[in-house]
């Protein structure tokens, strides 16, 4: 604060420290009720700000700062009083009223009544004509520094004001997350923007500013700039609403975003003419594109629940809000859209509306809801599932979402499925019934040849030519064959019969496998290693005749100048499918023997398949069949690995 005494001269006063005292003796009352006085008569602006206060409560509140202000003049120091209560009123320390509340009618009515009555007062106790007109004009002088100083001042907390608020409004505008604009548009150019068009679209403010008149027309797609120069001629019928727009704008990386425009009118000019309007935008590229892919979801929602013939619906049980089904749903219920969903009961068939009633009822209690039951409409009837889950509220059901379906296609094939099924199952009884006695009558005269070639080749060998004697032994041999071929296709058609499952030891299975073919094992000297074979849950005849035929066949194909060694591991290994990992027991069975062409490893598996001839190893071409077909009763596979002269290897997954 500038000294008072650089505002015209120097202040040094002679009479008004002794006025001063004089007042502040006995008379600060008096000159508080006549300031008040005074203020109303001049209708000071600030007195609004006390209207709750009585004359009395305002004369109390006054006394303090009069004596201030006394105490200072006393003292011959104005320059601090005026700087002193200047002070005050910049930090917002006055009482009762705020800084901001003081305008300049304040400054000069409120000095000019403080002169008033300090006039008053001089008149009353100064009777000396000169000492009296020095007063006064000490007077003057002080209410015109004081009056001088508070305008300034003024001056000084409009203008912090003002910045304020301009930093306000810059702030704000800069915080909003989009592009503040004031557009001319009979120029057609940017007056104002913030500062969010960088991180919009990629531009500067100094860009912006360097194109301006046509920087909106070059970025924009020109389809969306004559459809927005097109709606913003609208602008000229005066309506001053708020419009929107969506405009396609070009980044400064070549790519196009689609920005949302809410603009209104902000200045007409002199003629009436719509000069300016101010606008905000905002980035909607993400949102549009997360919006369409919703109503493509949903479209492609709709489309699987016509071709699957589902509906989907949300029953608000209070009542109080509408049901919301999807198309479909009037679709199976053959219902207008306008009319009410809860109809359909009308339709449900008369024995099935108990059934429909209890499932509703145990579902407001448990929250599930399923049902099936027939529906019937124009003289038609369908099978209808519903499922829904039932949201509960302290014990009441307030809303159920769910599902209902037309299964009456879906019946329909499964009644057709079931009687395929039961009769295929008579077909099958039948087929295992005649293949037991088609087996039974073809194994008989197949006996008797036998016995009858053999008994021919004992009693007359040495009758018969060598011919004769070939022929005959072919005979049995053929004989032999048919009818291991029999059991094995008996056994290879029994194997869908045999279904019972238990817990037990491979090892076990293993262990009868090798008594049984102990003779053959003895014979050509092998060696059966095992790891040691867990327990597994499997149907046990089965496995036992796999582990034969596998351990069988490594005996068979062994190579003439080296014993067999079969060696048995097993592993768990995980599977992925479709529900998961499946954990699997793999057993292998590998050998030493003559093994096959690689090329081979899936040929072998197949009905009567073999790589050798007849001559060569006796057999049917059906054993490995069997391991496969047991295999998959396991939901489980076998595979083989090998190569010429380098054993083989067969690979057994059980689930």
């Amino acid at each position: 604060m500038a000294p008072i005494n650089s505002i015209n001269g120097p202040y040094n006063f002679k009479h008004l420290p002794a006025l001063a005292k004089i007042i502040a003796d006995g008379k600060v009352e008096e000159f508080a009720t006549e300031q008040l006085r005074l203020s109303r008569q001049f209708n000071v602006p600030l007195l609004k700000f006390l209207s709750q206060y009585s004359d009395i409560e305002l004369i109390a509140l006054s006394i303090a700062s009069i004596e201030e202000l006394l105490t200072y003049l006393a003292n011959n120091d104005a320059a601090n009083q005026i700087d002193h209560s200047l002070q005050k009123w910049i930090s917002n320390q006055m009482e009762i009223v705020n800084k901001y509340d003081i305008v300049a009618e304040d400054v000069t009515l409120l000095n000019h009544v403080r002169g008033r009555v300090l006039k008053k007062f001089a008149l009353k106790f100064f009777a000396s004509t000169t000492s009296l007109y020095d007063l006064l004009d000490e007077i003057d002088d002080f209410i015109l520094a004081s009056t001088t100083a508070a305008t300034n001042m003024l001056i000084k907390i409009f203008q912090q004001k003002i910045k304020e608020e301009e930093d306000f409004r810059s702030k704000l505008a800069n915080a909003i997350p989009g592009f503040i604009y004031v557009f001319d548009l009979q120029e057609e150019n940017i007056l104002y923007a913030n500062n969010k068009l960088e991180e919009i679209l990629g531009y500067s403010s100094d860009k912006l500013l360097e194109v301006n008149n046509n920087f909106y027309k070059l970025i924009t797609d020109e389809e969306h700039w004559r459809s927005l120069q097109k709606r913003r001629s609208e602008y000229a019928s005066g309506n001053g609403s708020v419009k929107s727009h969506e405009v396609k704008f070009r980044d400064i990386k070549g790519n196009y975003k689609l920005l949302c425009l809410y603009e209104t009118i902000l200045k007409y000019d002199d003629t009436g003419r719509v000069k300016e309007i101010i606008g905000l935008a905002f980035d909607i590229t993400h949102q549009k594109e997360i919006s369409q892919a919703l109503e493509l979801r949903e479209a492609q929602l709709l489309e699987a629940q016509s071709i699957a013939h589902i509906g989907s619906f949300d029953w608000d049980i209070t009542g109080e809000k509408s049901t919301t089904n999807t198309p479909e749903i009037y679709k199976i219920f053959e219902l207008e859209e306008s009319g009410k969903f809860e109809k359909f009961m009308q339709h449900v068939h008369s024995d099935d509306i108990q059934k429909v009633e209890e499932a509703l009822s145990k579902s407001f209690k448990t929250g599930v809801y399923e049902c099936e039951y027939r529906y019937i409409k124009k003289g038609q009837e369908k099978m209808i599932w519903s499922r829904g889950v039932v949201t509960i509220v302290d014990s009441v059901p307030v809303r159920m979402i769910g599902t209902v379906q037309d299964v009456t296609a879906i019946k329909q094939i499964e009644t057709q499925l079931t009687q395929k099924t039961l009769e295929l199952e008579n077909s099958n009884q039948n087929l295992q019934q005649f293949a037991s006695v088609a087996s039974h009558d073809l194994k008989e005269p197949l006996r008797k040849i036998s016995f009858y070639s053999s008994k021919i080749l004992l009693a007359e060998r040495s009758q018969l030519s060598d011919t004769s004697s070939n022929s005959l032994n072919k005979i049995v041999e053929s004989v032999g064959r048919m009818q291991r071929m029999i059991d094995d296709i008996l056994e290879f058609s029994s194997i869908e019969n045999n279904q019972k499952k238990e817990w037990i030891s491979l090892e076990l299975l293993l262990s009868d496998v090798k008594d049984f073919l102990s003779l053959s094992i003895t014979n050509k000297k092998a060696e059966i290693i095992s790891d040691g074979l867990p327990s597994a849950y499997v149907i046990a005849p089965l496995i036992r005749q796999m582990f034969q035929n596998l351990v069988g066949n490594a005996l068979k194909f062994s190579k003439e100048d080296e014993p067999p060694v079969i060696t048995i591991t097993h592993a768990y290994v995980d599977t992925p499918t479709q529900a998961g990992i499946n954990r699997q027991l793999e057993v292998c069975i590998a050998d030493n023997g003559i093994g096959f062409d690689s090329e081979d490893s899936d040929k072998i598996f197949g009905l009567f398949h073999r790589l050798h001839g007849k001559s060569q190893f006796d057999g049917s071409g059906l054993g490995l069949s069997i391991c496969k077909k047991i295999a998959e009763k396991h939901s489980g596979t076998i595979t083989a690995q090998s190569s010429l002269n380098k054993g083989s290897t067969f690979i057994v997954r059980l689930s």
